[in-house]
This record gives C-alpha cells, sequence and structure tokens, in this order.
C-alpha cells in the first residue's frame, strides 16, 4: 500500500481511500475491466459509488498510473502502468499474461523497413496458455 501512496504522491495525487482500493485490487487481480473491479470494491467499501470509480479511472490514466488493455473481443481492461510488455491472450479461457519481451529490435526494424516512427505500441498474442493446452 505504501508503494501506491509514494506513486500518488509522486504523481501529486491525493491518497484517497478510493484510489488506494482501486489500485490494491488491480495489482491483486491483474488485467481487469470495470464491472469486475466495481464488485470486488464494493465487497470492502459498500458506499463507493460507480461515477467516483469511473472518476478516478480516468485521473489515474491521465496520470500514467493505469494503462488501457484493449483486447480483441472481450471488455476493456485496466493494469497498473510497467515497462513495455507484450499481452498473451488465451483463445480458450480468455486469460491474459504480461510477457516482458525487448521490443526495441522490432520498433527499430520496423522504422529502418519503413521510415514509420513508433511513438506507442500494444502488442497482444493469441494462442493457448499451458493451463488449457495441459503442458507444465
Amino acid at each position: 500500500m505504501e508503494r501506491f501512496r509514494d506513486i500518488l504522491k509522486a504523481s501529486n495525487l491525493k491518497s484517497t481511500y478510493q484510489r488506494l482500493a482501486i489500485l490494491e485490487c488491480i495489482d491483486t487481480h491483474g488485467h481487469i475491466d470495470i464491472e469486475t473491479l466495481f464488485e470486488l470494491i464494493l465487497q470492502k467499501y459498500p458506499t463507493m459509488s460507480k461515477a467516483t470509480l469511473y472518476r478516478n479511472i480516468n485521473d489515474l490514466l491521465a496520470f500514467y498510473i493505469l494503462e488501457e488493455v484493449k483486447l480483441p473481443q472481450q471488455k476493456q481492461k485496466y493494469e497498473i502502468k510497467k515497462v513495455p510488455h507484450i499481452h498473451l491472450l488465451c483463445s480458450h479461457c480468455g486469460n491474459v499474461e504480461d510477457i516482458f519481451v525487448e521490443t526495441k529490435p522490432l520498433l527499430e526494424t520496423i522504422f529502418f523497413q519503413s521510415g514509420f516512427e513508433i511513438s506507442s505500441s500494444f502488442i497482444v498474442m493469441n494462442g493457448i496458455c499451458k493451463r488449457c493446452s495441459g503442458k507444465k
């Protein structure tokens, strides 16, 4: 929890219980959609309104503390901002995993071949996760 207080302070945002609850819940559950997030937060803070949740999500997005995870054929999800990474989406169970792979060589190749300067990227790879494939 202290880590989130430090992150909020560094962004000049107040450490409200709502913001801390949102960050703690997302940290615990990983990639999460707004409806699931709201249900989980209500268990601990039954007085929080959906409007408060949306307002705080927007603030955390604006200050680059959270980022949107847009996945094909799924509700928009949120995660705590991390170093650039790739999302692995299981086409069987819908689970989303992060994999941290150096993307700089890919971006350099794209620039070298096309001259296109990429300012941001979001990579999703679809397949079957270990659990669904039965492999360990």
